[in-house]
């Protein structure tokens, strides 16, 4: 069965109660000669939630995650974002549902949903690399984009880090070295 974008955020509501700490409707209608309209729910929740606000979307049906995103505003937080799709096999019936909340940095962890959604995996493993937040429970920690001899602690992706340059200098071999050039 599906649901409105305004009934998926009104049983979210009266699951998570005080942790919803703002929400929105955003409506999209597209088409020309048969108008749609598509919905996202966007939930800004606090972040000690944040596992039952998933298991919550989950229990109104199994969503398709679209991504998880996170992002170094340059404070003392990391934003994170997570986009799920609901009714995604119903025709025009998908309805977006859109997790944000933020982590404060002198505490970067969150609970994997993995065991949830084992495609979640590859998201995690990048925002755990690039941002430093770290997953509990998530099985496999190895680099996806950076080299295995990546320093521990530096983190490309947050405002706060200093010397990814040199290192991404370092730890790759120039131009000239691939060709032979230089090696006189």
């Amino acid at each position: 069965m599906t649901m409105t974008a305004k009934e998926v955020l009104e049983r979210l509501q009266e699951a998570l109660g005080g942790a919803v700490i703002s929400h929105d409707i955003k409506e999209y209608t597209m088409g020309v000669r048969r108008r749609r309209t598509y919905g996202e729910v966007w939930l800004t929740i606090k972040p000690e939630t944040f596992r039952k606000a998933v298991e919550e979307v989950f229990a109104i049906t199994y969503p398709h995650l679209h991504f998880i995103a996170g992002e170094d505003g340059g404070g003392g937080t990391i934003t994170m974002i997570y986009s799920f799709g609901l009714f995604y096999a119903e025709p025009w019936g998908e309805t977006s549902v859109v997790l944000k909340f933020d982590l404060p940095k002198e505490n970067l962890v969150l609970p994997t949903i993995t065991d949830l959604m084992p495609g979640a995996e590859t998201n995690e493993r990048e925002i755990r690399e690039m941002l430093g937040v770290e997953f509990e429970g998530l099985k496999n920690r190895r680099h996806l984009f950076l080299p295995d001899d990546w320093p521990e602690g530096k983190y490309p992706w947050r405002r706060d880090e200093y010397g990814v340059e040199d290192m991404v200098k370092h730890t790759h071999r120039s131009v000239k070295d691939v060709r032979g050039e230089g090696n006189e």
